[in-house]
Parts: structure tokens; sequence; C-alpha cells
């Protein structure tokens, strides 16, 4: 979670450099600088950063963060001036958030210098479409809680029963109930490893000759038809999912080489 968190404000800060969403300018707070810099980083953690989720004018979000850091700097100065900052409590906290923004920012720089190339995002994004597969099916199931009604409901349709009708009786899937236990078009690799182990052995119209067991309960399984993968989404589409989440797996093995290496006692 700590390194989610550290990951999210490195993101904050480096969307922040070179942002067009405002034109920040220095000023003084009771002689007190507040660079542009600093006001790009505090809106970055505050305000959503340069994507500007709000959709805010660039003068307001000026305005906004020129106002809350005056209201930050001169409220920390009066807890100063009523020594709040020796109070050990105090004096706790102020170390832990030091600790947190070096964090932040050795994430951001290790990022810099190792960020996501292209070469990776395509990679992984062939493994994803190689999990995917070929093909993509059509099921339709009856999920009952124990073994024996499975297979009773088995043996009824193999002596003509219908599924479909079966299944609106039946079934504990409230979400396939009304439409006769149908699961429309998926890929195998989408559902539980029994219940794709169990396709896999099946023809088109074939229903499965023993139940499927899956922590909801037995399923009974007939492949009612397959297609080639149409589904899966295009690079482009995955393409920032696929980016944040090997920069998170990146920042995870930076930590933990990290932690490796540290006397802990």
């Amino acid at each position: 979670m700590m390194i989610r968190s550290a990951l999210a404000a490195a993101l904050a800060l480096a969307l922040s450099c070179g942002s067009a969403m405002a034109e920040y300018k220095d000023f003084t707070v009771n002689g007190e600088l507040v660079t542009k810099a600093a006001q790009e980083a505090f809106a970055a953690e505050t305000l959503g950063g340069a994507r500007n989720p709000h959709g805010m004018p660039a003068e307001e979000i000026e305005s906004r963060v020129k106002t809350m850091m005056i209201e930050m700097k001169v409220t920390a100065a009066a807890a100063r001036a009523q020594g709040l900052d020796k109070d050990p409590a105090v004096a706790n906290e102020i170390a832990s958030a030091v600790d947190v923004i070096l964090m932040n920012h050795a994430i951001g720089d290790y990022l810099k210098a190792n960020p996501v190339t292209d070469a990776e995002i395509q990679k992984a994004y062939d493994a994803e479409k190689t999990r995917w597969g070929t093909t993509e099916v059509r099921l339709r199931h009856i999920l009952v809680k124990t073994e024996e009604e499975a297979k009773n409901l088995i043996a009824e349709v193999k002596k003509g029963g219908n599924l479909a009708k079966l299944a609106a009786e039946k079934t504990l899937d409230e979400q396939s109930k009304d439409v006769g236990g149908i699961l429309d078009w998926q890929s195998p690799a989408a559902y539980n490893k029994a219940i794709a182990a169990a396709v896999a052995g099946l023809k088109k119209g074939e229903l499965a000759a023993e139940p499927v067991k899956t922590p909801a309960g037995y399923h009974v399984i007939k492949l009612e038809d397959t297609r080639p993968a149409q589904l899966f989404p295009k690079l482009e589409d995955r393409k920032d999912d696929i980016r944040h989440a090997l920069m998170e797996q990146k920042v995870g093995e930076y930590v933990t080489g990290l932690v490796k290496k540290a006397d802990v006692k």
C-alpha cells in the first residue's frame, strides 16, 4: 500500500513538471518565498496535477493554490510561534513526513532513470493477448450447491431435459438466471481454472460429463458455441494501464531490493 501511495505521489510530481495547466508565479508570505515549483508540486498533490480532472480554468487553479498555500504558511507560522514544532509528537510526525517525501522523490528519480519502454509495454500486451487465447466461448450453465444436485441435472439433460429451462428454475447464478444460464462470449482464461479446463475438453454443443466444482458451488456446463477471439482490446486501449502496472512492478522491485540490503534488527 505504501508503494502504491509513493508511486501515486511520484507520478503526480512528474505530471506537474512542464504543465501548461496554470502559470504560477513566485510570491512571498511575511517575507518567506513561495516558488513556482513549490506551487506546482502542491497543485499536483492536492488538485490532481497537470491532468486537472475537475476542468477548472487556469486562473481559478492559480488563485486556489495561492490561497491554500498562504493559509498553510500563516497557520504553520502561528504553530511555530506557539512552540508546537518542539512538541515531541509533532516532531515525530514531521520526521515521518520527511521520510515519506524523500521516499516519493527517490521513487520519482528511479522511474525517470528507469522508464517503462514501448518495447516493455508491447511485451506485456503480447503476453496478455496470449493468455486470452485465439478462441472465445459462449457457455450455458447451472450453478447449484451440491455435487449430487449437479449430477442429477446432468442426467436429466442427457435424457432430453431443457438446459435453459432448468437453468431458469434451478441456478443460483442470479446474473444468468433470466437468460437461461447463458454466459456470453468470453475467453476461457477469464473463468475459474476448473471451468476453463472443463471447457477445453468439450466440443461445440457438448455438455460436460461431470459437475465442475468452483468456490461458488457445482456447475453443469455446456459449450454452446465458439468463435475466433475478437473481444481483446487493442494496444492503444491498454497502453496506459499496462504502463502504470509496469511502473508499479518496477517500483516494487526497487523498494524490495533496498529492503533486502537493509540491516533490520
